[in-house]
């Protein structure tokens, strides 16, 4: 009830009358004197919520009621002569070994005796909020439940309001219609409308359409839609509806050609509206007539995939953006040979075609674009543009139009990883490492499939056997050659500049696997490698934190283990992006320490919380011998006095094992404890393994 806001005025007048005031609340109340802060007088219901009598708590100390940083805090001010007030939410102690939520609340009053400057004593009421807590925990629950089905679906999906402002979609949906990330974050209804408009062939048409679906809430259809980039989405619409009326809408897209290199040629070139540039179908028939040209007559053949920052045009107001898109078009027009042919390939992404031209000439092309992009051209209203360019050359980057296209592409993912505007060449290995690639490829197009895999290996603490965390190991099943470790396919990866998206994608399904087994009752540090390439990526931190928050998974139950090369590489960089990620919460590790040079300034310069001992070091460290045991020793002892935790993998024997206690490991993991596990083995395994057993 709400007495002690109505009747603090009364009670200061009619003090003989305060008892009876407190009395009457429903709430568990007290008054404390303000000279002593002792308490004077208490309710039943403070009696029930102490388990006690009243009559007990009368003379206590007010902070021996509530013994919160906060209340003592709060009550050695009111000793010192400082009134005051107090009203928040707290997690307090409760009889028995139980804990509640409640929201406590401190109103300075009058008429009691003793006190200085007018306040005479407090009145302390407490409210049990441990009801709304639960059901705010079960909609968060609900809410996390939500968002993971969003992302687990293979659909694009879209949920709007009936006043048109979007309520949620999934990253599936970003995907499909090139969205960047900052749209992810900033959530602009209009701009994200906008943009979705200027993927398709047709916006006017689209638009039109979108129109009718708007006007009707009750409306359930399904049609298709054509984007630039030649994909051919199925979009299907249902009213989205609760307590029985429609509140909104639910969109899905489905892709109807998910090969999209292979889309069927089309019989003359489709112009995308918002360019005037042909798209990705007809720039496929054109080159694939081009190939055919120059397999005939030996003439030279080339194709640049040039794609502009999404973020930086996305940042633009619709007219703005629409303006740039029309000046890139232009200067791209300005700046290609006559003969050559351009293409809008989807997002911000174009496809140049130059006939009769080789390397040397894609090579000054992709300058002067650079030049243009950063507002040497004059022609952009917009400076400093950063541009990402592929090449790739017939007939070393591919036999035919597709392979030549996805080569061009493959670069320009390469060029991406800069950070800034430039360009890269690929070239094309017709063996079998042409062949791993493309699966490599399609398999992370296709969002993983059952081509690529997580398996987990725990890792417990060296005194108990606890498990401390659980490592996300990736495996890639080729087809051709079985389940393969990373050592085997990330060299390529790397090559083709696909390291980077594999690393997102352990990530992503590493957190989405954690979340299911904290539903099922376990919770689990998580730990994930993050390659060279991912620390020299701008914009880490931010993809972490959008993995993060689609799992509902917090930052600091995540690990990310960090190579040496990728400290090396660039210190600056690597600096600022852990930087970053510890501002995030998450711990990081330094990976295989011992490998390589393992210099002491590494660890006093970047900002880490652990260390792993390489498994050569550990196994050498077995043999006992004094070089091997000195170098352990060193190592260990290194970390330490830099204040960071020391960890131990490639464990595999009792003999490798029983000398870390000396070196001060606080944890281990290795085919000791288990080989590298399935998810659905993992609960089973902790819970039943000899190891663990053995070590409590």
């Amino acid at each position: 009830m709400s007495g002690p806001d109505a009747g603090i005025a009364w009670l200061a007048g009619q003090a003989s009358a305060r008892a009876e005031l407190v009395d009457s609340l429903d709430d568990p109340a007290w008054l404390v004197d303000a000279a002593d802060a002792s308490v004077q007088h208490a309710n039943r219901a403070a009696g029930v919520w102490f388990g006690t009598e009243p009559a007990e708590l009368v003379g206590r100390a007010a902070d021996s009621l509530l013994p919160t940083l906060e209340d003592v805090a709060f009550w050695g001010d009111v000793r010192c002569g400082a009134p005051g007030a107090l009203a928040s939410d707290t997690e307090l102690p409760r009889p028995g070994g139980a804990s509640a939520w409640v929201h406590r609340r401190v109103v300075p009053i009058g008429g009691l005796a003793g006190g200085a400057g007018g306040v005479r004593g407090y009145l302390v009421v407490l409210r049990d909020r441990s009801a709304e807590r639960r059901a705010e925990g079960e909609r968060d629950q609900l809410l996390a439940e939500l968002r993971a089905t969003l992302e687990a679906t293979a659909d694009g999906i879209l949920v709007t309001g009936l006043d048109d402002r979007i309520h949620a979609f999934n990253r599936r949906f970003a995907e499909l219609w090139s969205l960047p990330e900052s749209a992810l974050a900033q959530r602009d209804d209009g701009a994200v409308y906008r943009w979705m408009s200027r993927q398709t062939v047709a916006p006017a048409t689209y638009e039109a359409r979108l129109q009718q679906i708007m006007a009707q809430a009750l409306l359930s259809a399904v049609d298709t839609v054509q984007l630039v980039d030649g994909t051919q989405l199925e979009r299907h619409m249902q009213p989205q509806w609760s307590q029985g009326r429609p509140i909104g809408r639910v969109f899905s897209f489905r892709v109807l050609n998910p090969h999209r290199r292979g889309v069927p040629r089309h019989q003359r070139a489709v112009l995308d509206e918002t360019s005037g540039l042909i798209e990705r179908g007809g720039f496929v028939a054109e080159l694939d007539d081009a190939v055919g040209h120059a397999r005939r007559d030996g003439s030279p053949l080339a194709v640049l995939a040039v794609e502009y920052d999404r973020d930086q045009l996305y940042a633009l107001d619709g007219t703005a953006q629409a303006r740039s898109l029309a000046e890139i078009v232009e200067g791209l027009r300005a700046l290609l040979p006559v003969r050559a042919r351009l293409a809008r390939l989807g997002g911000m992404r174009f496809g140049l075609l130059l006939v009769d031209e080789g390397e040397a000439a894609a090579q000054a092309l992709s300058r002067r674009l650079v030049e243009h992009a950063r507002g040497d051209g004059g022609l952009l209203a917009t400076r400093a543009l950063t541009v990402s360019i592929g090449i790739a050359t017939y007939p070393h980057g591919g036999l035919g139009a597709e392979d030549l296209l996805a080569s061009a592409e493959l670069a320009l993912e390469r060029a991406r990883l800069d950070g800034r505007s430039a360009w890269r060449v690929q070239g094309y290995d017709g063996g079998d490492d042409g062949a791993r690639l493309a699966r490599l490829h399609h398999a992370l197009h296709d969002g993983g499939g059952d081509a690529l895999r997580l398996r987990y290996l725990p890792r417990v603490d060296a005194a108990t056997g606890e498990v401390q965390a659980i490592e996300a190991l990736l495996r890639w099943n080729d087809g051709a050659n079985g389940l393969l470790p990373p050592s085997q396919f990330l060299p390529l990866a790397d090559k083709a500049g696909l390291a980077g998206a594999l690393d997102d994608w352990a990530l992503e399904h590493a957190l989405q696997q954690a979340a299911r087994w904290r539903k099922a009752g376990h919770t689990w540090t998580v730990n994930v490698n993050l390659g060279s390439v991912q620390c020299l990526q701008p914009g880490l931190a931010r993809r972490v934190a959008a993995a993060l928050q689609a799992a509902d998974w917090p930052a600091a139950r995540l690990e990310l283990d960090i190579t040496e090369a990728a400290l090396r590489h660039d210190p600056v960089l690597a600096r600022a992006q852990l930087q970053a990620l510890r501002a995030l919460g998450v711990r990081l590790l330094l990976d295989d320490f011992g490998r390589g040079e393992a210099s002491l300034n590494l660890l006093r310069r970047f900002p880490l919380d652990g260390v792993k001992l390489d498994r050569d070091t550990v196994h050498g460290l077995a043999r006992g011998t004094q070089p091997d045991t000195g170098l352990a020793t060193a190592l260990a002892g290194a970390a330490r006095a830099c204040g960071l935790t020391v960890y131990a993998e490639g464990v595999e024997s009792e003999a490798q094992r029983q000398p870390l206690a000396a070196l001060g490991v606080g944890g281990w993991q290795g085919f000791l404890r288990t080989r590298p596990l399935d998810a659905a083995s993992v609960p089973a395994c902790v819970a039943t393994s000899p190891a663990a057993r053995s070590l409590r």
